[in-house]
């Protein structure tokens, strides 16, 4: 939990005040789609919500709730030095810029007609009001502090592994209340458009809800209109202060940042070296938005490490859940105020609202669930002992060519070559029960590919190639990783680790592969009549259910037929492979 606790005071404000007021909204949507029911069940459910929200404490807290998170969001907006952010980011302002011009009036509507003028301003009251008039206006109000809201939870709890697991069950809540508030909304509206159709009734209605006056209803609209003047101006000042606050920069003393492998640019003091890098298009990677929950905007500081103040406390934090060396700060938190040079730990290709692509994403350094298969070459040593060095890079060319071609053809692509044996990646573009599928297609094809190199080199090496597998699967850190021009994308994380363990289980069982339990789980295999085992693999604290297997060739045909629409994928990335290996990552 302690990932989600990141941040400072004023960070951890406008989280809070926003998490309340999406809990509100969250509560207010689900009462709208009661109007798939009734409209009385409706109102059932607004009278438990009331006597929460309306009550002098809940008054209190949604009140400060909704200041706070509007006051502290303009003042990171006044306090920016670049706009060149990641689209989502982008989004999000966007939406919170936009919902006053929904909101406010809807509050005079509601809550100040209440309090001031003595309107009930139940379901009844609101529908008569709105539906089909305001239908529109309302909807996209719901729909703008819908997608903001989720918006920002979304990029909050990303970092948090149990979020992933329940990843694929928010989501479809997270589409399923707006479209059912939505729809209760539009049932009920007819349902209360076709009472009121009744002069009588409309009048009844009238009564019962102490529906305005004229004279009541022109101080509302004039009250609607203000609210939205206040508000635009309050922001309008807050644009005054960062105009002023960015000339006074742009006029203030320079500093020289370098970076190792790239520019050296001069800047003023007072950006971070984050928004540094963003406002000179330099890449940098960044999970979380500059926020220090995540270390994937980390620099090493190769000089003026001395001239920088330490780290305060969510700085501190996250580079001690990384044991990171002293002179590695993060990027979003410091404030060059004198020359320095730094070298980024995680460089993208590109960053900025024109790399918000997947490879821009995962490249700076996203986590997400891939499959893992890690080989290795048997007797290596004994084969090459008594060969020419030609002899041996032909043979380990002509294994890896043959290795290769059926990894690549399954969807994976190699992250690595070690020595005799390699790393490859799968599920980056179809997702983990796909990649694993995929790993265990490949490790099928790498049998059946070896009789045909063995006898291609029988005269040669005088015994069969032998390889052992170990597949994995899990969440890695996907990014650019390395030192000045040796920079590559590649993955970190437990699963490599665990693949390289089994493939090692795999020498000393007997086994050509042995799989967790888990990536047997995800393509969809209960492993019937093979090996099982429980296993302590060193570096993992719980341990690994594993499954072996005699030869690739020995799978199942059911986990090895593509999925829908699988095939083409692969087929698209065959081409894209033949002219460049990683070209979609």
């Amino acid at each position: 939990m302690e990932i989600l606790q990141r941040g400072d005071m004023l960070q951890k404000l406008r989280l809070g005040s926003g998490l309340i007021l999406f809990t509100f909204a969250l509560f207010h949507f689900t009462n709208h789609a009661l109007g798939l029911v009734h409209v009385e069940t409706m109102h059932e459910m607004q009278a438990w919500r009331t006597w929460v929200t309306r009550s002098l404490p809940g008054t209190i807290v949604l009140a400060a709730a909704l200041a706070i998170h509007i006051l502290l969001g303009l003042w990171k907006l006044a306090n920016r030095t670049t706009w060149r952010l990641q689209t989502w980011e982008l989004a999000q302002v966007a939406l919170g810029l936009a919902i006053p011009f929904f909101l406010f009036p809807h509050i005079v509507n509601t809550r100040i007609a209440h309090t001031f003028f003595n309107v009930e301003d139940n379901y009844l009251y609101e529908l008569a009001r709105l539906w089909p008039v305001s239908a529109v206006v309302q909807s996209t109000l719901l729909l703008l502090v819908w997608v903001h809201g989720c918006i920002g939870i979304h990029f909050w709890l990303r970092l948090h592994p149990p979020y992933r697991l329940a990843q694929p069950v928010l989501l479809f809540l997270a589409i399923v209340i707006p479209l059912s508030a939505l729809a209760g909304f539009m049932v009920s509206g007819r349902a209360v458009a076709q009472l009121i159709e009744d002069p009588a009734m409309l009048q009844r209605v009238k009564t019962l809800t102490r529906w305005p006056n004229a004279v009541d209803g022109d101080t509302l609209a004039d009250l609607r209109f203000y609210v939205r003047i206040g508000f635009y101006s309050l922001a309008a000042l807050f644009g005054l202060y960062a105009a002023w606050r960015y000339f006074a920069l742009m006029s203030g003393p320079k500093v020289a940042v370098t970076y190792t492998g790239g520019p050296t640019v001069r800047v003023a003091k007072g950006p971070s070296l984050l928004e540094i890098s963003r406002m000179n298009k330099i890449p940098h990677a960044c999970v979380c938005g500059g926020r220090a929950r995540c270390s994937t905007c980390r620099v090493r500081i190769d000089e003026g490490f001395d001239e920088l103040p330490p780290p305060k406390f969510p700085e501190a934090f996250t580079l001690a859940s990384i044991n990171a060396p002293p002179n590695v700060r993060l990027a979003c938190q410091i404030f060059p105020q004198r020359a320095m040079t730094v070298t980024r730990l995680l460089r993208p290709a590109s960053t900025g609202p024109e790399a918000a692509d997947l490879q821009e994403t995962d490249s700076a350094g996203v986590e997400k669930p891939l499959a893992v298969l890690f080989l290795d070459m048997r007797d290596f040593t004994r084969l090459s002992a008594n060969k020419l060095p030609y002899d041996v890079v032909f043979l380990l060319n002509e294994f890896f060519a043959a290795t290769g071609v059926a990894i690549t053809n399954h969807g994976g692509w190699i992250d690595k070559f070690l020595g005799d044996g390699l790393l490859a990646i799968f599920g980056q573009d179809d997702g983990v029960e796909a990649g694993c599928r995929q790993a265990l297609r490949a490790a099928r094809a790498i049998d059946l590919a070896l009789d045909f190199v063995n006898a291609k080199l029988q005269a040669e090496i005088g015994r069969p190639l032998r390889v052992g597998m170990g597949i994995d699967a899990g969440p890695l850190l996907l990014g650019r990783i390395g030192y000045g021009e040796s920079v590559d994308l590649t993955v970190i994380g437990s699963a490599v680790n665990v693949a390289s363990r089994l493939e090692s289980l795999s020498k000393e069982k007997g086994y050509q592969i042995v799989l967790s339990k888990r990536v047997a789980r995800y393509a969809g295999w209960e492993g019937e009549d093979q090996f099982k085992a429980t296993v302590d693999v060193r570096g993992v604290a719980e341990p690994v259910e594993v499954i072996g297997v005699g030869r690739g060739r020995d799978l199942p045909a059911a986990i090895l037929a593509a999925g829908l629409g699988e095939e083409d994928k692969v087929g698209r990335r065959r081409g894209r492979s033949a002219q460049n290996p990683k070209a979609e990552v």
